[in-house]
């Protein structure tokens, strides 16, 4: 079962971690101590969620309860505090935007920015990627960019053959499936597939603003 995001529930803080790219440490016969590599790591999502009206407490209430449920998952917008430049060079503004009138969240109310794609084809267990992007953009370490609804960190970018336009950007974890040429590359829009670990449920209470922290761990 997929669960909806919970709109319009406001995001304070969010902070993805990536875990499980070591295995437990192993010794060798001079007692010396190694930690194994893994090409398995995975993303813990901590979000500090809070809101205010009915519409929100109740949407929140019966996420919290709905993830509950033995395999939910969801398409956990990821909140950002830096976005790359858009194609006149100024940042991309405001990511994960819902739209104002509905009901529930039924995902984002504009398409993502489609400056950044791919120059060659991805494929499963890549570590980096070639992508075309704007004269006037540009990613850094730090970023952060989805394909699909898979979550990855920029850790290196590279211009290829000098050019303003092709740059060769090294991520972790490493790619997840097979991406074909041309498909985009989303910096503005981040989303991450999910599985709900631990929420704190809300009810009844004096506090007219009330507060969720969430824990996700990546669902495959």
């Amino acid at each position: 079962m997929q669960v909806s995001f919970p709109y319009p529930v406001r995001i304070r803080a969010s902070v993805p971690e990536l875990s499980g790219m070591r295995f437990s440490p192993f010794t060798n016969i001079d007692g010396e101590a190694f930690a194994k590599p893994s090409l398995n790591g995975y993303w813990r999502l901590e979000i500090a969620a809070f809101a205010y009206e009915m519409h929100d407490q109740l949407a929140l209430s019966s996420f919290v309860t709905q993830m509950q449920a033995a395999g939910a998952t969801c398409i956990v917008p990821v909140a950002t505090q830096f976005r790359p430049n858009d194609a006149n060079g100024r940042m991309l503004a405001g990511n994960c935007p819902s739209p104002d009138w509905t009901f529930d969240h039924v995902g984002w109310a504009n398409d993502p920015f489609d400056g950044f794609t791919l120059r060659a084809a991805a494929s499963h267990r890549d570590s980096y990627i070639d992508v075309d992007k704007p004269a006037l953009s540009q990613l850094w370490p730090g970023h952060y960019i989805t394909l699909g609804d898979r979550l990855h960190q920029v850790v290196n970018v590279s211009a290829i053959g000098e050019s303003e336009t092709a740059v060769r950007v090294s991520v972790m974890p490493n790619i997840r499936g097979d991406h074909a040429a041309g498909a985009v590359v989303v910096v503005d829009q981040l989303r991450l597939k999910c599985r709900l670990e631990s929420g704190d449920p809300i009810g009844a209470s004096v506090e007219v603003l009330k507060t969720s922290n969430l824990s996700f761990v990546e669902a495959f």
